[in-house]
């Protein structure tokens, strides 16, 4: 693959996008904390296919997962190897909704190589290799929740290739999703705060339109990336290109500490064990 899809510190995949530092708070032995919290765990790595000046079809992965084999973390590492599959088949084209194709990341890669040799089959010529990279760890552990955030590359043609991160929140006592806006106690005043600072980074000035200067906005209105979660410091937004901007600006990235979020956020159930949040999907 291309080098900046060689492998970094703790087999993770170096993309080079907004991971919170490497390992996102594990340590040598893959042991994350946070406080008190702990969890055990391991990079589960995996590649197939080549993809060099002739051509071909590559998958790289590198992923944290629990190593527990209760039905927490097993539900946990189940619903992180689907989201892993998922991302590999939402570029393989073809029938997503093969069977054969959903059962593992490796079957995932299959129909993702056919589809390359049958492109290839059609139009022989084209350049290029096909290739997907997948990185996920851990941002934070607390006693009651997971925060993860996976970073997916691809290239399958055309002018560039195509980046996203998707952030997921767990719920360590049941192992499901939990959706972010859980912990928002004020989202009235987050995303006023949020289009200030959104206006700091980007330059803009308070009464500017930010339509007229270029940026995509939801009826009109600024909003809240589809992407944020809690660290140490504070939220962090991210927002992924198009999402906000064209893919020239890149993404979007903002961390908003503590300090600045009084009354917008429950900080003491982000770090406590204090009732149970409503599930996301």
């Amino acid at each position: 693959m291309k080098k900046w899809l060689g492998l970094g510190c703790g087999g993770v995949l170096a993309l080079g996008l907004a991971m919170t530092g490497c390992g996102g708070g594990s340590d040598e032995q893959g042991q994350l904390s946070s406080g008190q919290a702990k969890l055990k765990g391991s990079f589960a790595s995996e590649e197939w296919g080549i993809c060099d000046t002739t051509g071909g079809a590559r998958v790289e992965l590198a992923y944290w997962v629990p190593e527990g084999k209760d039905s927490v973390n097993s539900l946990i590492k189940k619903t992180l190897e689907r989201k892993v599959i998922d991302n590999i088949l939402s570029d393989a084209g073809g029938d997503l909704e093969d069977t054969l194709s959903k059962s593992s990341a490796e079957a995932a890669y299959e129909l993702f190589n056919k589809n390359y040799r049958d492109l290839k089959s059609e139009y022989p010529d084209a350049p290029g290799c096909w290739e997907v990279g997948i990185k996920g760890d851990t941002v934070m552990t607390t006693p009651q929740f997971l925060f993860y955030v996976m970073e997916h590359y691809a290239y399958t043609g055309g002018a560039h290739p195509n980046t996203f991160q998707s952030d997921y929140i767990f719920d360590r006592s049941t192992g499901k999703l939990i959706d972010g806006y859980a912990f928002v106690t004020d989202s009235t005043a987050l995303l006023k705060l949020v289009e200030s600072e959104f206006r700091k980074l980007e330059k803009l000035g308070p009464q500017e339109n930010l339509e007229e200067a270029g940026y995509f906005l939801v009826n009109h209105s600024f909003f809240l990336p589809a992407n944020f979660t809690f660290t140490q410091k504070g939220i962090r937004l991210y927002y992924n290109p198009y999402e906000i901007a064209a893919y020239v600006r890149g993404a979007i990235a903002l961390e908003i500490p503590y300090s600045d979020l009084n009354g917008m956020v429950d900080k003491k159930r982000i770090f406590g064990v204090i009732g149970d949040p409503h599930p996301g999907n």
